[in-house]
């Protein structure tokens, strides 16, 4: 997998709160009264908060999703968020399309730019790596 410059364990931290604002980004940046880009926010952001909660990380409240579903279940969100205003229709609503489309770029990038590697994984290699050294 991808070994970028954002540790797991950050992008563990983070995808909590980017998730709950996506809940409630319709209210905060004024486009509830765009139904469709309100149900697909909200929905949007409670499968990245169930997926954050459910992977394989130390963050985790259940570990069931292996690190590289989980990677492939934010490209797709990415790819959701960017493409939703143009098929359901809300393209000529600014504040909800720019909102998708940025939100969709940086769920993506930042997918892309995780090292999709657990911290523990990372140390016993290390070792692994200092005793065969020896």
């Amino acid at each position: 997998m991808r070994k970028g410059f954002i540790p797991v364990d950050v992008h563990a931290a983070i995808e909590p709160i980017i998730a709950i604002i996506l809940i409630a980004a319709p209210w905060i940046f004024g486009f509830s009264d765009v139904h469709s880009a309100t149900v697909i926010s909200i929905i949007v952001g409670a499968v990245m908060l169930l997926s954050g909660a459910m992977t394989q990380w130390r963050l985790a409240l259940v570990r069931v999703i292996p690190l590289r579903v989980h990677f492939m279940t934010d490209l797709v969100l990415g790819a959701v968020l960017i493409v939703v205003p143009f098929i359901f229709g809300f393209s000529s609503s600014g504040a909800a399309t720019r909102f998708m489309i940025i939100v969709g770029a940086l769920e993506m990038v930042t997918a892309l730019s995780t090292r999709w590697e657990p911290v523990a994984d990372r140390d016993s290699r290390r070792r692994s790596d200092l005793s065969t050294a020896r």
